[in-house]
């Protein structure tokens, strides 16, 4: 059941304050916070409640290495360059 840890609470180092699982497990447009794994895995068997709610594809973004912040700067200051330069 995808609400059995929904009212489990945590501190979130992202926003500062304390927040409910059912924020974590939804956080990203319905999908779970990419730091899902980093935040419960001490409170919870945090892998086996992923596989059992969610497809492989719907947490794949979890799994992926975050984007190089310098790369991402660069690649928005070109992408708004080239929409300057139409």
């Amino acid at each position: 059941m995808i609400e059995q840890f929904d009212e489990k609470e945590i501190y979130c180092r992202k926003l500062g304050h304390h927040l409910k699982f059912v924020y974590c497990r939804s956080e990203h447009e319905g999908y779970p916070c990419p730091l899902i794994f980093d935040c419960w895995h001490e409170k919870l068997d945090i892998g086996a409640y992923m596989r059992e709610n969610f497809k492989p594809r719907e947490v794949e973004y979890l799994i992926k290495p975050a984007p190089n912040r310098m790369a991402s700067l660069l690649d928005l200051i070109q992408q708004a360059r080239q929409r300057s330069a139409e």
